[in-house]
């Protein structure tokens, strides 16, 4: 005994809209046993109704089912009628074409096949996920860096700890002394340091400048009533 597909469409009479006596429903069997299967035959079925550009889609539906039904799939090396029912459908004559457009002979296209294959040259390939590393040239002769802190920070803390003097140098690690200590740290979490010399910080001091109270003007104040008020000089304090 053969065993019926699935029903695509319930019968119910009173109904217009698909045909005489029947009306469509909604279904929602996603099941996870199917892994996706249902959700992968439905843009499959969806592709095949929207290429026919119908403005009815019921009318599309049999040619649709049909055509995926009958299509062989080389994996199961069979099509899904012949799993159902066993053997292959028969199809309508205008849709099989059976004449062959090979213009030129299997020999000369093997042959020509070959010979553009020898002729590819193989092209070094790049590992385009990689991302260079950006190393400061300075890195290599700087005598402080300032060091990234990686930890979970306060707010308002900055990123950068420093600056800290260089003890040793190596290709990927640089040996800092914090806090009276060598850390080795990674070369990714510090960067350049440009501390001024003692000249320069002598240069940049600013000398300090002694006011006299006695030649400060005592200020005047205005309420709202428009009277200046006057103060002594020895309740004012100058800021």
């Amino acid at each position: 005994m053969v065993k019926r597909p699935i029903i695509d469409v319930v019968l119910k009479f009173g109904e217009e809209g698909i045909g005489p006596g029947t009306n469509r429903i909604r279904t929602t069997s996603y099941l996870p046993q199917s892994n996706g299967l249902l959700e992968r035959f439905h843009r499959y079925l969806k592709s095949s109704i929207i290429a026919h550009s119908q403005p009815k889609w019921t009318e599309t539906l049999p040619i649709a089912l049909l055509g995926i039904r009958s299509a062989f799939k080389p994996d199961i090396n069979a099509t899904c009628a012949e799993l159902v029912y066993e053997t292959t459908p028969r199809l309508p004559s205008d849709n099989l074409n059976s004449k062959s457009d090979l213009s030129t002979p299997t020999d000369t296209y093997v042959s020509k096949f070959k010979s553009i294959m020898q002729s590819i040259n193989p092209i070094s390939t790049s590992r385009h996920s990689i991302q260079p590393i950006y190393i400061h040239p300075s890195l290599q002769f700087r005598s402080h860096v300032f060091l990234r802190v990686d930890s979970v920070k306060p707010p308002l803390s900055p990123p950068y700890t420093g600056p800290h003097p260089v003890i040793s140098r190596k290709v990927k690690t640089f040996v800092l002394k914090i806090n009276n200590k060598n850390i080795t740290v990674s070369i990714d979490r510090i960067k350049p340091a440009y501390v001024l010399s003692e000249s320069s910080d002598s240069l940049l001091s600013t000398p300090t400048s002694t006011h006299k109270l006695e030649d400060a003007p005592s200020p005047i104040y205005a309420p709202e009533n428009g009277r200046h008020a006057h103060f002594p000089k020895k309740l004012i304090t100058v800021m």
